[in-house]
């Protein structure tokens, strides 16, 4: 265990993972339509695309190990965005740092994306942050629409021996460059109990 070493104890993806570690923190976005923003003059970062929203229900503390609910919230972000598995080119994923759910979240990502996985690269951004709980969801939003903006997605700190479970395109050691254009990523947040909660987010 690295749990006496903070900068290194959240790991996601690595085999040495153990746990998540807790961190403290809190981010808020301002949602209006784009005509709003653009009659104040604001400065807009990106586009809500869609939302997915699911309960699997399968226990308290564990993920599903298929990543049933998680795959049908992203599949569902996917449906009310309009778009596609291939539009999707960065996941900011959930990726807590545990061996269960690290494993269940790639399941899941690859049962929603299918053939089209691979063109996503993924990064787990609480390997750099702990989990934030309840601020988890609102700063990994923010992150992924910065990637979106700058056509940069962070590294996943850590992750020195990857999970051959985890079969997913993962930055790691520097940023990684994302293509030109209109483009779409996906922001995962899943919760005790099995809530399931995946958001799309456009580029501008």
């Amino acid at each position: 265990t690295r749990n006496d070493d903070p900068m290194a104890a959240s790991r996601p993806y690595d085999l040495g993972r153990d746990g998540f570690v807790m961190g403290e923190g809190a981010g808020m976005l301002v949602l209006e339509s784009a005509e709003f923003a653009a009659a104040r003059g604001a400065k807009i970062y990106g586009i809500y695309a869609g939302a997915g929203l699911t309960s699997d229900g399968h226990h308290i503390a564990q993920p599903d190990p298929e990543g049933r609910g998680a795959a049908r919230a992203i599949g569902f972000a996917l449906e009310e965005a309009e778009l596609t598995p291939a539009d999707i080119v960065h996941v900011n994923a959930h990726a807590t740092s545990t061996p269960q759910g690290d494993i269940a979240e790639a399941t899941a990502i690859r049962r929603a994306l299918g053939s089209d996985t691979d063109r996503a690269v993924v990064t787990g951004t609480k390997s750099m942050t702990g989990h934030l709980l309840g601020g988890a969801g609102a700063i990994e939003s923010i992150f992924t629409l910065l990637a979106l903006r700058d056509r940069l997605v962070p590294p996943t700190a850590n992750l020195q021996d990857k999970d051959p479970a985890v079969d997913l395109d993962i930055a790691t050691g520097a940023p990684r460059a994302l293509p030109s254009g209109d483009i779409a990523a996906l922001n995962n947040s899943f919760g005790f109990g099995g809530h399931d909660v995946a958001l799309i987010f456009r580029s501008v």
